[in-house]
């Protein structure tokens, strides 16, 4: 799939139109700070030659606009939910050519959600997990840090690739079959 700037629009010619008609339809994407992004659409009605109201996804942590081999719009969301997800965002961003497809503005709102991300992870694992902070803490310490340079640097430095955590030794912390609901007492 063939990726485009987040600025881009992308213009389909002879988009159907109910079960005859063809039309232009834009695809582009919306970013608000407070939000994150999300896809929209919008076509032009071929009986008044008027644009349509735009069609309009849920907000994202990541989005991107690419074309398939069929020349299809498709959108590519990544968010930073579980262990998985935080390395599919690393994998992704740290290529100099996904990371040149955001703003400063949108780096830098994606370094904020990663930091919120990741000590909302930290924090959970301590509650949930019965995990140790000042276990937790060395092991994060490093990708906080460069998360903060890229937040200060406004955007317009790549710190993904050096950006990395050893979710096997993190994991290795959580206290085996630690149970914070359970009910020890009652009162009468």
């Amino acid at each position: 799939m063939k990726l485009y700037k987040t600025s881009e629009k992308l213009i389909s010619e002879n988009y159907p139109y109910g079960f005859r008609l063809k039309t232009t339809k834009t695809d582009y994407i919306e970013f608000k700070k407070s939000h994150g992004f999300r896809s929209c659409s919008v076509t032009v009605n071929p009986k008044t030659g008027r644009i349509n109201n735009p069609k309009k996804s849920t907000y994202y942590n990541i989005m991107v606009l690419g074309k398939d081999e069929n020349n299809h719009t498709k959108s590519m969301t990544f968010d930073f939910y579980g262990d998985d997800g935080v390395d599919k965002v690393i994998n992704f961003m740290k290529v100099k050519e996904n990371f040149d497809l955001f703003t400063p503005e949108q780096i830098e709102y994606i370094y904020m959600q990663f930091l919120v991300h990741i000590k909302a992870d930290i924090q959970a694992q301590v509650i949930y997990c019965g995990s140790d902070f000042k276990d937790l803490k060395p092991l994060f310490n490093n990708g906080i840090t460069l998360i903060v340079k890229g937040i200060k640097d406004k955007g317009t430095v790549n710190y993904f690739d050096q950006i990395s955590f050893d979710w096997e030794k993190i994991n290795s912390f959580k206290v085996e079959d630690y149970q914070p609901f359970k009910v020890t007492s009652y009162s009468v």
